[in-house]
């Protein structure tokens, strides 16, 4: 009694502790709600700040290229709802309600103020939650893999009859989940390589894409394993350190497969390559792993495995002919000239290269004899080089020849032994190096020289296009018939791959040889002297490591003399791009003729030798991108100085072109007169996260600023800014005196200028400035700004702006005057937000300034972006006559032709966004529109008019979303748009369709007849809570609308004339608001994700909990579907998603079955009344239809046999009314089927059933199954199944679960023998099993009826987790069985007082050595030889020792 009342005394008094604290705390809510509440005001505006801050980091990465991390995204969207118009405006409302409930009285109040007070601390908690978080982002962006970065778009691809074949067969084999080696083959230039680059821009071009990759690797003869592994892992923005290629293999082969889907094109192979050395996994055992090559040879494509290989044919005679004409223009056309022309196609035999290339060579040919002469030079010839055709050999030498100048000749044959995407930059160095332009005696003018016979060739069609505008590629059969007039012309010695060179030997071929190109050409050894005396250019790549340059290697060339590269004293071009040099050293000092020094991207170069810099005194171009930046400040001390100054550069008076930036300003030298000299500079000054490569302001002159006060800056820079193209200036106080400075003479090249954060300006462009160049403004974050404009301007100003961007500008009004805005026809990109005072667009200052017809054009405006504009008006300017409502595109402001791109969000004041009149539609530029999203626009009840949806012919994307007043999305009866088979073709491109949280939206439309969506393939609808129809049927009575009372109230979302042929991926989702990790999320989509970031028990608990209290949803959803659907429609449906319709009793009519074959996610959340899955009809002729439309092998003996054969998950949350997946008479084979979660569906009967239940059986199991149900379930979960009794009943004794890895059951309370014997036995594959809160259970495994001893075994269980189980008595208790787990190594017991021993027999577990004990807050690990002992002493040492506890 002692120990009894101890105990109880300790309890007391811990209890009176918890309540005092807990008193105090109550007390708090009552009396402090003042504090509270001022508490969440400022943790209101901290968030703001915060949220300012991540958002302006974001902007600037996105205008960067730059990938926002998904945290980052999520935490903004997040934030984004707790500042909203919305949330504060509730936030007032509470903090009203808490004052006067405080005055109301002491009693009268308590409630409300003790609710709305302990409501704000939860605000506080919540917001302090998300600061945290933002503490979180090191960075808030990444440079991405681009997308199709490697496919290079070839302009001249024309979809020919002939092609549409091989093309459309390719396009159908990728989508064919059978199929995952695709072959194209073809003679070389037949345009195999154009085919797959076109089906891969297609690919990459939908929405809804097949592939989350698409790689493209150029193989050519000239590859190798290293390369190719290279390109891809350069395509996949992977680095790999190790050089061995087997290490890099595996490195790729992992980094693939963790790829749900891929398209690696492997383009132009010669010889049959091992996939799997490269590092490309199985396709038999990677399905999402597809391969498309090409090749000319098909048994090349057969030998690695090509399970589809479609050939590609020359053009037929009329096509080549077309494309001829195209190319060559009028000229072809001429009647003196017509049929010469085409002969001179015929000779082109159908190559779509060689037309283009003989097309382009005589388009300006005028004369009757030149086209002869042609036809004479494209005779075939004996020539046959490496397999190139002759007449395609005469036909490029043709073109080659007609190369107006011998410049033109040698750049084309330089190019030639390049390789594929080679930099014009090195071609720059190799032209140089060769002297090839006499007379050019600097480094810019040989530029200037290259850059044009580039653009000379590229428009001969001799040279292609790289993939970025400092890249040129070439075609290989055009590269073969280069090298072979170079070998034959120039007495170059060029090989390839292919070849194998043993031709040292021969004296007079060597010491004739100029130029020797070895690009991974087979070479067995080096003799010892290289003797070619007139050789300039020796270049050789190979991988043969044990190939050794001999010591006097190339002692005849004039070079035996190198000791040091210090040494090369003539040499004009030092490139170091890319290496490790950690230090420039002084000998580098000694190369005084050297004109161009690049150091771009020597990340480890941290020391430059003082006074090296400044002996280069011929030095003209010098880059230091991404490279050394520890510039030292000159003069700051007596100390000798261990690194370079830029004061060195005043010595370089050559120097044109140099990049360089400089974290400390101190560093730029008072005396800076030099840089004015520079003609192309890249140059940062300050402390700023400066992107060196900016898309859209690239430009050749760009300066970069962040420093306090621009009067540190001296005569050079100030000289520098005249004729900047580019200029940023971020934190800086006197921007305004730096632009109006007369020695800048009003920036006059000025293209691009972007100011941020500064505080001090109140207009932008003064008077003395010159902006008719300006091309982009970007004005971030300037808190004083007033107007962009000082006043009148010059006629010419602004008048090439193509992209504008205004953000974070408090005080600005408007953007531009009339009279200015008229000059924007060249406007491409609009975007402004987060403008607080913002009213209108434009200002009319004068009434003089706009007549009566007057309107704004913009002609060439692509994209239009507005946010966060709460007192903007709703139109773009001010009218003098009044109307009752405003139009954001009216008659005031037009948009012709261009706009693609329409984004409004937060911008409260527009009421319409588009005019009614149907007539202007066309010059309202809506036919070019591909994207429209439309956020918190609260005064909105539509998006469009009937009358004008007709014209959105291009609309692939429609977002719509928190628009409190949105009734319709298109307001008025549908009529007159274009039919198919009766029905109304509406928005005929649309691909996604988004519908989230319009708290009135009651309808999509409304008409008479079907409505067909031909392109769908998205549709989401989410918090659309009184949503009862998609399309509302109606009566038309004139041109008015109203609702036909014969025709009853529809009771479902989708009726028969709603038509999706298309149609993907479905949801439906009211979206209950739920806490993980104590951040609010929303439901949305894919709900796995919601569910997988559940970190533990008590989340997933939370969240189902949350299901199944929540009140609302979709009230007026009673039914989805009718029993008959148009046939066209959900036949292509991969993904559904229902979540949040109380009143729905099931889902799938029985005549869906056949639709839902593509079905691969499968998931239904928090429908309170639902029943069933899949349903029969109440009427009899329906379901006799229904049986009808099913395939005959489907029916058996009136039982319904149906397989889902695409889905992989199955996921059931929240339905707590649910007895079945489907009527018992039907059964559903689930192949496929890998992972299956079933929570809170607490009065399921039988949810799988494999034959029809007969008579009456004791209790009903979860799975009434046979062997053919699940062979491949992987995973599954059951839990807070309260009304589930038993899991299985194998029929017969089976192995449907012989696959299961993962089983968990967490607090299915009816639960008393979780597995039977003859289960447990099947159970061969299961790796984990987690048993947790189930409050009846009593044993896992259940005993059999007879007295065979047995041996169970479960040969892979490697974790058993028994978890606050508190009658489980043992693991099993029968006699009558063994265990054996030769896997086991975790064992976790937690509170399961009643456990006193694992089984009856012995268990045998030889990889065990401790078991996890957790009770009553403690934990310890215990072993005591086996598994049986173990628990046994310790159910001795903890639990009998306190029976006094057990009896509390």
């Amino acid at each position: 009694m002692e120990a009894l009342a101890s105990i109880l005394e300790s309890l007391a008094s811990k209890a009176a502790e918890y309540m005092v604290d807990s008193t105090s705390e109550q007390l708090g809510y009552l009396f402090n709600h003042e504090s509270k509440f001022q508490n969440l005001w400022s943790k209101v505006q901290e968030l703001k700040d915060a949220r300012q801050r991540v958002q302006q980091s974001v902007d600037e990465a996105n205008r960067n290229g730059e990938k926002i991390f998904d945290d980052v995204e999520r935490w903004l969207t997040m934030v984004n709802d707790k500042i909203s118009d919305r949330a504060t405006t509730q936030l007032q409302e509470d903090e009203k309600k808490a004052m006067e409930s405080y005055f109301a009285g002491f009693l009268l109040g308590i409630k409300s103020r003790y609710r709305l007070s302990k409501k704000a601390e939860k605000e506080v908690e919540a917001i302090t939650q998300l600061l945290n978080g933002k503490d979180q982002f090191d960075r808030v962006s990444y440079h991405p893999v681009l997308e199709g970065m490697s496919i290079r778009l070839v302009k001249e691809y024309e979809a020919f009859g002939s092609r549409s074949d091989a093309f459309n067969g390719v396009m159908t084999a990728l989508d064919d989940d059978n199929i995952n080696i695709i072959g194209v083959y073809g003679m070389g230039s037949v345009g195999k390589t154009t085919l797959v680059k076109e089906a891969a821009r297609q690919i990459i071009a939908k929405e809804k894409k097949l592939f989350d990759e698409v790689i493209l690797v150029a193989i050519t003869q000239a590859s190798n394993i290293s390369n190719i592994q290279n390109e891809i892992m350069e395509k996949l923005g992977l680095k790999i350190e190790e050089s061995s290629v087997d290490v890099r293999a595996a490195r790729l082969h992992d980094r693939l497969k963790k790829i749900n889907k891929v398209l690696i094109i492997l383009d132009d192979i010669w010889e049959e390559h091992d996939l799997d050395a490269l590092g490309i996994p199985s396709v038999e055992k990677n399905k999402g792993l597809k391969i498309l090559m090409t090749s000319r040879r098909l048994e090349v494509l057969k030998s690695m495995g090509s399970q589809k290989s479609l050939p590609i044919d020359i053009l037929k005679e009329d096509e080549a002919w077309n494309l001829f004409k195209i190319v060559a223009g009028p000229i072809a056309k001429r009647s003196d000239l017509q049929s010469k022309a085409n002969k001179v196609a015929q000779k082109c035999a159908g190559l779509p290269i060689v037309i283009a290339t003989v097309a382009k060579a005589l388009k300006h040919k005028e004369n009757l004899h030149e086209w002869e002469d042609a036809l004479e030079q494209l005779k075939p010839s004996e020539i046959n080089f490496r397999g190139v055709p002759s007449v395609v050999y005469s036909a490029i030498e043709m073109s080659y020849k007609y190369l107006k100048t011998e410049d033109l000749k040698s750049v084309f044959l330089l190019c030639s032994i390049m390789g594929h995407n080679a930099a014009i930059e090195d071609l720059l160095k190799y032209c140089t190096g060769l002297g090839l332009f006499h007379g050019l005696d600097t480094i810019q003018k040989v530029q200037n020289r290259v850059l044009t016979l580039v653009s000379e060739l590229e428009d001969s069609s001799l040279l292609l296009a790289g993939s970025t505008p400092e890249c040129f590629d070439m075609h290989d059969v055009v590269c073969d018939v280069a090298i072979s007039i170079a070998s034959r012309d120039r007495g170059w010695l060029a090989l390839g791959k292919e070849d194998v060179f043993e031709g040292w030997s021969d004296v007079e071929t060597m010491r004739n040889c100029n130029l020797i190109s070895l690009q991974h050409t087979k070479v067995s050894e080096l003799p010892d002297e290289l003797e070619c005396p007139n050789f300039t250019f020796f270049a050789m790549v190979n991988r043969d490591y044990c190939l050794k340059i001999p010591n006097n290697f190339f002692k005849d060339c004039g070079v035996e003399d190198i000791v040091m590269l210090g040494e090369l004293v003539n040499l004009e071009i030092l490139d170091l791009r890319n290496s490790g040099i950690r230090l420039l050293s002084k000998e580098i000092g000694q190369l005084r003729r050297r004109k161009l020094l690049d150091l771009s991207y020597c990340y480890s170069l941290k020391v430059v030798s003082p006074n090296v810099l400044s002996r280069l005194s011929r030095l003209e171009e010098l880059y230091f991108f991404h490279s050394f930046d520890r510039w030292e400040v000159e003069g700051t001390d007596n100390l000798i100085r261990s690194n370079a100054s830029l004061v060195e550069l005043q010595y370089l008076s050559r120097l044109t072109t140099l990049k360089v930036r400089v974290p400390n300003e101190q560093a730029m030298p008072e005396d800076n007169i030099f840089l004015g000299k520079l003609e192309r500079y890249k140059i940062c000054i300050g402390d700023g996260k400066w992107y060196w490569t900016e898309t859209r302001t690239e430009a050749s002159r760009m300066l970069k600023l962040k420093m306090k006060k621009s009067s540190n800056l001296y005569g050079g820079i100030k000289l520098l800014l005249r004729k900047t193209e580019s200029l940023y200036v971020d934190e800086a106080e006197d921007v305004r005196e730096m632009l109006d400075d007369p020695v800048n003479q009003g920036l006059p090249h000025l293209k691009h200028l972007k100011l941020s954060n500064v505080s001090d300006m109140k207009f932008v462009i003064g008077s003395r400035m010159l902006v008719s160049c300006l091309e982009s403004l970007d004005l971030h974050s300037l808190m004083n700004l007033e107007s962009i404009c000082e006043a009148q301007l010059k006629a010419e100003s602004f008048g090439r702006l193509r992209f504008l961007e205004v953000s974070e500008c408090k005080m600005l009004k408007n953007l531009f005057s009339f009279s200015i805005a008229k000059r924007l026809r060249q406007l491409e990109e609009i975007e402004v937000s987060h403008c607080n005072n913002m009213k209108e667009f434009i200002i009319v200052e004068k009434e003089e300034e706009i007549g009566e017809n007057d309107n704004l054009e913009f002609p060439q405006l692509r994209s239009l972006s507005l946010r966060y504009l709460p007192t903007f008006n709703g139109a773009w300017y001010s009218q003098k006559t009044l109307q009752s409502v405003t139009w954001l595109f009216g008659k005031m402001v037009l948009f012709p032709v261009a706009l693609e791109e329409l984004y409004l969000d937060s911008v409260n004041g527009i009421e319409k966004i588009w005019h009614d009149d149907q007539l202007l539609t066309v010059s309202l530029g809506v036919q070019s529109l591909t994207r429209l999203e439309v956020w918190e626009c609260h005064k909105l009840k539509c998006a469009f008019t009937s009358s004008m949806v007709k014209s959105f012919v291009q609309l692939e994307t429609l977002i719509v979303s928190h628009c409190d007043e949105m009734e319709d999305i298109i307001e008025g009866k549908l009529g007159g748009e274009e039919r198919i088979n009766s029905s109304i073709r509406v928005f005929p491109k649309l691909n996604s369709l988004k519908l989230n949280n319009l708290s009135n939206l009651k309808r999509f439309c409304c008409g008479i007849n079907p409505i067909e969506f031909p392109f769908l393939r998205k549709l989401e609808i989410k918090k659309c809570r009184v949503l009862s129809a998609f399309h509302f049927e109606t009566a038309s009575i004139g041109n008015n609308i109203s609702f036909d009372p014969s025709v009853p109230r529809p009771q479902y979302i989708f009726s028969e004339k709603v038509i999706f042929p298309e149609l993907e991926e479905l949801s439906i989702c009211c979206g209950i608001e739920y806490e993980v990790q104590d951040v609010d999320l929303d439901i949305r989509t894919t709900m796995e994700c919601e569910l997988e970031a559940c970190c533990d028990d008590e989340s997933v608990k939370e969240l189902v909990k949350k299901c199944l209290s929540s009140s609302g949803g979709m009230e007026n959803v009673e039914r989805l579907w009718p029993n008959q659907l148009d046939e066209h429609s959900y036949s292509k449906l991969t993904s559904f998603f229902l979540e949040g319709c109380p009143k729905l009793l099931n889902v799938f009519p029985l005549s869906m079955l056949m639709r839902l074959q593509k079905l691969k996610n499968l998931s239904i959340w928090n429908c309170k009344s639902l029943e069933e899955i899949i349903c029969e009809s109440q009427s009899q002729e329906i379901n006799v239809s229904a049986m009808q439309s099913l395939s005959p092998q489907l029916i058996q003996s009136n039982v319904i046999t149906f397989e889902f054969p695409c889905l992989p998950s199955l996921t059931l949350i929240g339905l707590p009314n649910l007895k079945s997946i489907c009527h018992k008479t039907q059964t559903i084979s689930w192949h496929l089927l890998k992972k299956m979660e079933v929570y809170g569906c607490n009065k399921v009967e039988i949810l799988f059933a494999s034959q029809e239940i007969s008579g009456s059986i004791k209790e009903q199991p979860l799975f009434w199954v046979n062997k053919y149900m699940f062979p491949n379930l992987h995973q599954l979960t059951l839990g807070w199944n309260v009304g589930v009794k038993e899991i299985w009943r194998l029929v017969p004794s089976s192995v449907s679960f012989q696959n299961l890895v993962i089983l968990e059951v967490k607090e299915c309370d009816g639960i008393i023998k979780l597995i039977t014997h003859s289960t447990a036995k099947s159970l061969v594959h299961l790796k984990e099993m987690s048993i947790l809160n189930c409050k009846k259970i009593e044993e896992i495994i259940e005993g059999g009826d007879n007295n065979d001893q047995e041996e169970i075994i479960f040969p892979q269980l490697n974790s058993l987790e028994l978890e606050s189980l508190p009658k489980l008595e043992s693991f099993c208790s029968s006699w009558n069985y063994t265990f054996v787990f030769p896997s086991l190594q975790t064992v976790i017991v937690e509170d399961c007082p009643k456990i006193k021993i694992f089984s009856q027999r012995h268990s045998n577990t030889p990889m065990l050595n401790e078991v996890e004990f957790y009770w009553s807050g403690c934990y310890e690990e215990h072993w005591e030889n086996d598994l049986n002992s173990t628990i046994r002493q310790f159910f001795r040492k903890h639990v009998r020792a306190f029976p006094n506890f057990l009896i509390i």
